[in-house]
């Protein structure tokens, strides 16, 4: 349900910064030197928070049956996976923009020009301009695989977590299997922050992974019920961290280096928000069982949402504001109408992504011993075979806290 939730607040996020005006900030944080991105950003509505908690739920879900006593070698399958399991539909995130581009349905610079929003104009349709390469089928198929290097798309802006996605399971995926099921809380402690450090060299959002394996071992995993003032004030520590961003002005970033340690920090931030958020929901227990048909749903679509959700609303609205204008109901009706179109195309992109999860599965899953074998395997093995097929299930799906059912859609704005 949590995913669901994050994948529409993105979609949220970047309709208002593509139709919504700015608004101004409130004069103490002029005065305060701080910094109101546009939208003002609360966490609800704070696309950069929504994918922090992307991140952390994908590490969670990922690492919980390591941490928990799964055999250490099914993180190597798990591992083996992960590009295999993003790249379907970062491949279809990629084509959707280039096949509407094509039939002329994608005018966000002429919308943006009505609208004002540089966003738009630059990061809502496809990069058409130098030193971009003409938009083409193969350039926008070698583009999905080129982002899990680049960590940039010239077809879909959303797809830039598929990089820190892919490298941020694996590091989570080898510093469960590194610390294993073992109680050390100290030892384990220095292990985690000598690989989350490591993990910062690449991007922040892979250090949130690796410090989440940590957080799911001792906190997560075993979730218990705790004072609802004390969860209260979790999930509110969290809402308050994952309305920040940017806060530094710009006058204090003298130079590049500087401004790349606030992005990090930013990150950061919103990581250890997420943490809190999770850990507030995971400690009251009608949150923790809480699987509602429409959290399932949504939460199930989440992955296909967040990959089609920009293309899509970005040529409804920029086509509904071409042709009606810049004004309030045009705006509304065309979020309404774009919301309602991505979840009719998330559902059929969502069942291709099942389908192609549980040939993976199959794939990947431990061979049968021969009868021979079997008959004379320990109730030990049965019961360790036993333990690895539901940290295989484990690895590919998130399942609702503190329940133990299936859910074969992804775990990215993802985050993933």
């Amino acid at each position: 349900m949590l995913r669901g939730y994050a994948a529409l607040a993105v979609a949220l996020y970047h309709f208002l910064l593509a139709y919504v005006p700015p608004g101004r900030a409130p004069m103490a944080m002029d005065h305060a030197g701080l910094i109101a991105e546009r939208p003002f950003l609360l966490a609800i509505v704070n696309g950069h928070f929504m994918v922090a908690i992307f991140f952390v739920l994908s590490s969670f879900v990922l690492t919980k049956g390591l941490v928990s006593g799964t055999p250490r070698s099914r993180a190597l399958t798990a591992m083996a996976k992960r590009l295999p399991r993003l790249l379907p539909l970062t491949l279809i995130g990629t084509l959707l923009p280039f096949l509407l581009f094509a039939a002329g349905l994608l005018p966000t610079q002429e919308a943006a020009q009505v609208s004002g929003s540089e966003w738009l104009d630059r990061s809502g349709g496809i990069k058409y301009w130098a030193p971009w390469p003409d938009p083409s089928l193969g350039g926008a198929a070698k583009d999905a695989l080129h982002l899990f290097a680049s960590g940039v798309s010239q077809y879909n802006s959303a797809l830039w977590t598929m990089k820190y996605e892919l490298f941020g399971s694996l590091l989570a995926l080898l510093s469960a299997m590194i610390v294993g099921a073992r109680r050390r809380p100290t030892v384990d402690a220095v292990l985690i922050t000598v690989l989350a450090i490591a993990a910062l060299k690449i991007h922040a959002l892979c250090a949130i992974c690796v410090t989440t394996v940590y957080v799911t071992k001792y906190l997560l995993d075993r979730p218990a019920d705790i004072r609802p003032a004390i969860a209260a004030a979790l999930i509110a520590a969290g809402l308050l961290l994952g309305s920040t961003f940017k806060s530094i002005p710009p006058s204090m970033v003298a130079d590049d280096w500087m401004w790349t340690q606030v992005q990090r920090l930013d990150w950061l931030v919103h990581g250890i928000g997420a943490t809190a958020l999770l850990l507030g929901m995971r400690g009251l227990a009608r949150l923790r069982e809480a699987d509602w048909w429409i959290g399932h749903q949504i939460g199930r679509l989440s992955f296909a949402i967040y990959v089609v959700h920009v293309p899509l609303q970005s040529a409804i609205g920029s086509q509904m504001m071409l042709a009606l204008g810049h004004r309030p109901v045009p705006v509304i009706a065309a979020f309404f109408l774009s919301m309602t179109v991505i979840l009719m195309v998330a559902a059929g992109v969502a069942r291709i992504d099942e389908l192609w999860v549980a040939r993976l599965n199959r794939i990947f899953a431990p061979r049968s011993r021969p009868a021979g074998q079997a008959a004379a395997a320990s109730s030990t093995d049965a019961a360790s075979l036993s333990a690895t097929g539901a940290g295989a299930a484990s690895t590919t799906a998130l399942r609702p806290a503190g329940k133990a059912k299936r859910d074969t859609a992804t775990s990215t704005p993802r985050p993933r």
